[in-house]
């Protein structure tokens, strides 16, 4: 058995090619079952044999059966448990007995606690629970922290508001985009909000990205106010990594705090944004009515890295995801050929930065290398200024399948049927076309 470094309490098997029979593994309490799939791979199945399991917080039901492909993912059990797994995998191994400092899953557990006893408190009083925002470095673990606290809330009857703020990951819709969601992980989400960002990265332009993060702030307050369920159970917000040494970065984080009144700031594998953080937000921690609290955490070591080939692989199958379905959900989305004049499409301005001054959007007319991209419906009239264009809500996607310039033709799929000449569109620059959807 060969052990990961860092990992001396793991033991690691590679098993491409299993027994006829499936496979147990007994796990102690806290122990973890990892495994990676790859994509390709028909997958493996997995099923809970005895005691309980869960997995980026959400149980296992006993003795059903699930499948997995395409992931890097594991299996936490706080009891004790024992699992069958059957398939090909590329790797797994097993985690037991975590030291107390290395117990990340017993962070979540106490994080949830506290969290849980401020939503008892903010329902007795009427006021909003707890607004906690996940905050680290790049691959620190963000959203299965996020994915796991609201999986948690759920399990207690609460529906807290999970807000995306990471645009290179399609949580709800594509990737560049900016949501929220009671329940991102239920089929499907309750009212999201969407709104297109259309970048992968927050440095690709700061200023829009946080014009964006403030109308989606006032969006979130006004759900707030509407619903007392989700009053009472507050926000989950998960950001994208942050570099200490990048201070544009830093400030944003501070903007998305102040604009979603965040009162606790997890911190996951902090390595100095502690620090950054409390010089950045002493007056808000000092504040005498609700102060902010930093809490810092480690990460879970035991899953390998997502590299590059990994995420733009993960980005394809949300695509296809979101256009076809998948095991859960069959869609059958439908192509449309349509003339140029019928569509309105504009794209973001190539000339830089977003400023309050600059155009906000620039018009066009479909062109050839448009094909693979995705264009975002917005919640709109044609008729509006692309100042409103730009900060209305995404009602879905298009897929451009083909241009035909000579013709004045462009072939356009949607998961759903429907008129699209009463709705502009938006050419964003992110997610970039990796893949043919129709082959």
């Amino acid at each position: 058995m060969a052990a990961i470094p860092g990992l001396g309490l793991m033991e690691e098997a590679v098993r491409l090619f299993r027994p006829s029979l499936p496979l147990e593994f007994e796990l102690p309490p806290f122990g973890e079952y990892c495994f990676e799939v790859g994509f390709g791979s028909p997958g493996i199945t997995l099923k809970l044999v005895s005691g309980t399991a869960e997995k980026d917080g959400t149980e296992l039901n006993l003795n059903h059966t699930y499948h997995f492909s395409s992931i890097k993912s594991k299996i936490l059990t706080l009891q004790g448990c024992k699992l069958e797994i059957s398939g090909p995998c590329d790797r797994e191994w097993v985690v037991k007995d975590p030291s107390p400092a290395e117990n990340v899953a017993n962070m979540y557990v106490n994080i949830h606690f506290k969290l849980h006893n401020e939503r008892l408190e903010a329902a007795a009083r009427g006021r909003t629970g707890p607004r906690i925002l996940i905050a680290g470095s790049p691959n620190s673990g963000k959203t299965t922290c996020a994915k796991t606290l609201a999986a948690y809330a759920t399990r207690t009857g609460d529906q807290p508001l999970v807000v995306n703020l990471n645009p290179d990951e399609g949580v709800l819709t594509l990737p560049g985009t900016l949501s929220a969601a009671v329940g991102p992980g239920s089929i499907p989400p309750k009212l999201p909000i969407v709104h297109f960002y259309g970048h992968q990265n927050v440095d690709d332009d700061p200023g829009l990205y946080r014009e964006i993060a403030t109308t989606l702030a006032e969006s979130v307050s006004a759900r707030l106010s509407e619903d007392p369920n989700v009053k009472k159970a507050g926000l989950i917000i998960d950001t994208t990594g942050v570099d200490v040494n990048n201070q544009e970065g830093l400030e944003t984080l501070s903007h998305i705090i102040s604009e979603f009144s965040v009162n606790v700031v997890v911190i996951i594998d902090a390595n100095g944004l502690e620090e950054q953080l409390q010089a950045l937000l002493k007056d808000e921690m000092a504040n005498p009515e609700e102060p902010l609290h930093l809490l810092s955490i480690g990460k879970f070591k035991t899953i390998p890295e997502r590299d590059e080939l990994w995420l733009l692989q993960e980005r394809e199958a949300d695509i296809k995801e979101y256009f076809f379905g998948d095991a859960r959900m069959v869609l059958s989305p439908s192509t449309q050929l349509v003339d140029f004049d019928t569509l309105t499409i504009f794209k973001l301005p190539d000339n830089g930065e977003y400023t309050p001054d600059a155009k906000a959007l620039d018009r066009i007319k479909p062109f050839a290398d448009m094909v693979h991209w995705t264009l975002a419906i917005m919640q709109a009239s044609v008729k509006d200024s692309p100042e409103t264009i730009r900060a209305s809500l995404v009602l879905g996607f298009v897929y451009v399948a083909h241009v035909d310039v000579d013709k004045a033709k462009i072939k356009l799929l949607a998961p759903l049927p429907g008129r699209l000449g009463d709705r502009p569109l938006v050419l964003g620059k992110w997610p970039e076309p990796h893949v043919n959807l129709l082959g």
